[in-house]
């Protein structure tokens, strides 16, 4: 069932033009920048998007021009996701998958967020997720304990999806259109 839904969410995402995206993404950013998590968590790890996810670029530079701390995942030579330090002086290049993430010198760089922006290809509103299917961010999210907030578009939002055992909820999501969780 997850795999039918995953098919028909990333269907529905790559139909949008850029322009919706670049509508719903700001919408969000907005969103995100009145949330007292957002302004009270010290270090925020966003994400880079990737075919059509929101673009939270715009978000991220604001949260630096706030003075907080932001981080990017990395995928580690260990293939897990680790959380890394982003500035505005960051170099990026290309992962395995063509996901966009910071050079870094050495894998001990690592930040620690207190809150994580996580993508995902579907949600529901019991905070379940949907991604796409490697795990890196229920590997990644099982080890903090990190608020966690799913970032999508409305209509990525399932009637009900099947959580497994390893499977990590959110604690909210942000859509263009609604919050769903404790703000």
């Amino acid at each position: 069932m997850k795999n039918v839904i995953r098919q028909e969410m990333l269907k529905k995402r790559a139909q949008m033009d850029s322009r919706e995206v670049e509508i719903a993404s700001a919408l969000i950013t907005q969103t995100l920048m009145e949330l007292d998590c957002i302004n009270n968590a010290r270090c925020v790890m966003a994400y880079s998007s990737y075919k059509n996810e929101p673009n939270l670029l715009p978000f991220m530079h604001a949260l630096l021009d706030m003075g907080k701390h932001l981080a990017l995942p990395y995928i580690a030579t260990d293939d897990n996701l680790v959380a890394v330090e982003y500035t505005n002086d960051s170099v990026m290049k290309s992962n395995v998958y063509g996901i966009a993430e910071p050079i870094i010198m050495n894998e001990s760089e690592q930040a620690e967020p207190d809150l994580v922006l996580v993508p995902g290809v579907a949600f529901d509103t019991a905070m379940n997720r949907i991604g796409y299917g490697v795990g890196y961010f229920d590997r990644f999210l099982k080890q903090t304990n990190a608020f966690k907030i799913g970032i999508c578009y409305d209509m990525q939002i399932a009637p009900k999806i099947e959580a497994e055992p390893y499977d990590i909820a959110m604690d909210m999501l942000v859509t263009e259109r609604r919050v769903i969780g404790p703000y």
